[in-house]
């Protein structure tokens, strides 16, 4: 499975939306909270296996660029 679809599986947990956008903002677009970020944060180093920061949401504000970062990282 790639990374994208694995990221957007995590996401799903935490939002409700129809469907989940690589250009779609995790705060703007989705409206998590910082709360849910955190527990993101947590669930993504679960799953992938990597050291990740709140702030890596604050320099990878979409779901496209997280899957890209996260791709780089794994």
């Amino acid at each position: 499975m790639q990374t994208f679809e694995r990221l957007i599986g995590i996401i799903e947990n935490y939002v409700e939306a129809d469907e989940i956008k690589a250009e779609d903002n995790f705060r703007l677009d989705l409206g998590m909270s910082s709360f849910d970020t955190m527990c993101l944060v947590n669930d993504i180093q679960d799953t992938f296996g990597v050291e990740l920061q709140a702030v890596d949401f604050v320099n990878y504000k979409t779901v496209g660029e997280m899957a890209e970062y996260l791709d780089t990282i794994c």
